[in-house]
């Protein structure tokens, strides 16, 4: 049975891999668009990907992160709205305290949601995960060729999945890891039957999704190691590219 605990630690763990997959997309699309026919290879568009992650990460880290400014935007946005109420000539026919009640319970709802979603060390130094992400493509483009393809359905599927299912079932932990038994089999579940219906070939979809959940495991920084190990076990296997 879930507890109201377990419950708001899905909420938060689902909306954050809702994040994490929409943000997957992009690295999709060189699979999805011929970016040759805009003089752009694969290589030039992770690189560009990597370069805007990692601008806006190092903005995130020498200024408030996007969060605080956002926060900070709010509340600015209340009190003109406030103002504007006052001097307007309706101004007195609006109970401005049920106003102000209405727009503040607002603000900490997005704030309660923003601090749902965000990890500790997200707060304390940016997003490292996006950026890591990126990194971990690039350097499986450049070691693997058109095999990053593998790289990136493991970390979308293995990497939510896994998350997931370690929130809803997690009981058991892995062996010096924070990584859970029942997390780890659901990812590998899910992550086997992307791969069997793209590939055909069960085996090797199941070795890769090994690959992935002892990378998200034991990796320093999953978003790195789920593309990295998984594109070179697909290549290694001599799979065949999924375009």
């Amino acid at each position: 049975m879930l507890t109201l605990g377990r419950i708001e630690q899905l909420k938060a763990m689902a909306l954050r891999k809702l994040i994490h997959v929409t943000l997957s997309v992009f690295l999709i699309i060189p699979f999805i668009v011929n970016l040759e026919t805009y003089g752009i290879s694969t290589t030039l568009y992770f690189t560009l990907i990597v370069l805007g992650v990692s601008v806006i990460y190092v903005i995130q880290v020498k200024r408030p992160i996007i969060t605080v400014v956002l926060l900070d935007a709010l509340t600015s946005a209340r009190r003109s709205i406030l103002q504007q109420v006052i001097k307007s000539p309706i101004g007195s026919a609006i109970p401005i305290d049920t106003l102000d009640d209405g727009l503040m319970r607002l603000e900490k709802t997005v704030k309660e949601l923003l601090e749902s979603v965000e990890r500790d060390y997200e707060r304390r130094g940016g997003y490292l995960g996006i950026l890591m992400g990126a990194i971990g493509v690039l350097i499986s483009q450049l070691l693997t060729g058109n095999y990053v393809i593998y790289g990136i359905i493991s970390v979308i599927v293995y990497d939510t999945m896994s998350a997931i299912g370690g929130v809803l079932l997690g009981r058991v932990r892995l062996p010096f890891s924070n990584a859970t038994m029942e997390g780890a089999l659901v990812g590998m579940a899910s992550l086997a039957i992307v791969l069997f219906l793209f590939t055909n070939q069960l085996i090797n979809s199941l070795a890769i999704t090994v690959v992935a959940a002892l990378a998200e495991a034991y990796g320093m920084e999953d978003n790195l190691a789920i593309p990295v190990t998984t594109s070179l076990m697909a290549m290694a296997l001599r799979l065949p590219i999924i375009a």
